[in-house]
């Protein structure tokens, strides 16, 4: 049941009763390849039941990372168009707490209330439809750009990254041909530096299985879904009549001079930009669209601004 962008699991949370199918949440799900695997996992495990009840017991869950809603929420809506339930059980009172703060639980008593400090440490959980376009970027806007701790930068800057970001929409709607995308986000005081994950999830075709069709129609051989996600970020790549590459050139760029960082899977193919390199290696499962996450350095000091823009910097502090 969806109520705005919402889920209200109110009715969705259960103590005891027979299911077909039960999974156990692991203790902790976090923004790493471990935490990506297991969600993948679960969905592949859900998938090959003919039973269509499904328990989802945290009993031994102690934390899961709030961006990570986003690709729960994926993969959710994927799964209920195939006739499967959920049943949330057993969520511990700070993993309930999380995941309500952040839009993507609605529990029936309501208990848990975000409160103005607090939402300098969630990008909340919103689902939006293909033609939420410019929805999309005001989100992008006012939860990650205008966030308090996000580097000091001039407006053009500001303007060239959310256009960047509004590009994975763009590119999961026409590449992707998904009827939603998905975002949430959080920020965490506790790394060190402290950083903001922000993570973009569909359930499109996916990057893997768009370059090979590509590739067959001008004779190319097929490549694996890790070195298709290269290829694809690649400047000048395209496998649309439209500008090469996924258009992330200059969110990179800022990323590699924030000492932040850039982790794209599809498929089972994964990855990771990081210290102006890139790396990439094999899921042991696929996923059935593509997830973006894009984790910003927020203990940067540097004010940022374009190559062509002449301006007084001292107008920004």
């Amino acid at each position: 049941m969806q109520v705005m962008y919402n889920y209200d699991f109110s009715s969705y949370f259960c103590e005891q009763g027979e299911f077909m199918i039960e999974i156990l949440i692991e203790k902790k799900v976090r923004t790493d390849k471990e935490g990506y695997e297991f969600l993948i996992g679960l969905y592949q495990r859900v998938k090959s039941q003919r039973d269509k009840d499904v328990r989802l017991d945290f009993s031994l869950c102690q934390s899961f990372d709030a961006n990570l809603s986003s690709v729960l929420g994926a993969i959710l809506d994927e799964l209920m168009l195939s006739e499967y339930t959920f049943w949330f059980a057993r969520l511990n009172t700070g993993v309930l707490k999380t995941l309500t703060k952040n839009g993507f639980l609605k529990t029936a008593k309501g208990d848990f209330q975000t409160i103005a400090k607090e939402q300098e440490t969630f990008i909340r959980y919103q689902k939006f439809s293909i033609i939420e376009g410019n929805t999309f970027k005001s989100y992008i806007d006012s939860e990650l750009i205008n966030k308090q701790k996000f580097p000091k930068h001039t407006e053009n800057v500001g303007k060239n990254i959310n256009a960047n970001i509004y590009e994975i929409f763009v590119n999961a709607t026409i590449h992707g041909n998904c009827k939603s995308v998905y975002c949430c986000g959080e920020y965490h005081p506790d790394k060190s530096p402290p950083k903001l994950d922000m993570t973009i999830v569909d359930c499109g075709t996916t990057i893997h299985e768009n370059v090979n069709t590509f590739f067959k129609s001008i004779k190319k051989d097929h490549i694996e879904p890790d070195y298709a996600i290269e290829w694809a970020i690649r400047e000048g790549n395209t496998t649309k009549d439209t500008t090469g590459g996924l258009g992330l050139s200059l969110l990179m760029e800022f990323l590699s001079l924030n000492k932040g960082s850039l982790h794209i899977i599809s498929s089972s193919g994964e990855l990771i930009y990081e210290d102006g390199q890139i790396s990439t290696a094999r899921l042991n499962d696929a996923f059935p669209g593509t997830i973006v996450n894009m984790q910003f350095n927020f203990d940067d000091d540097k004010i940022y601004y374009m190559s062509n823009e002449k301006t007084d910097l001292n107008n920004l502090l």
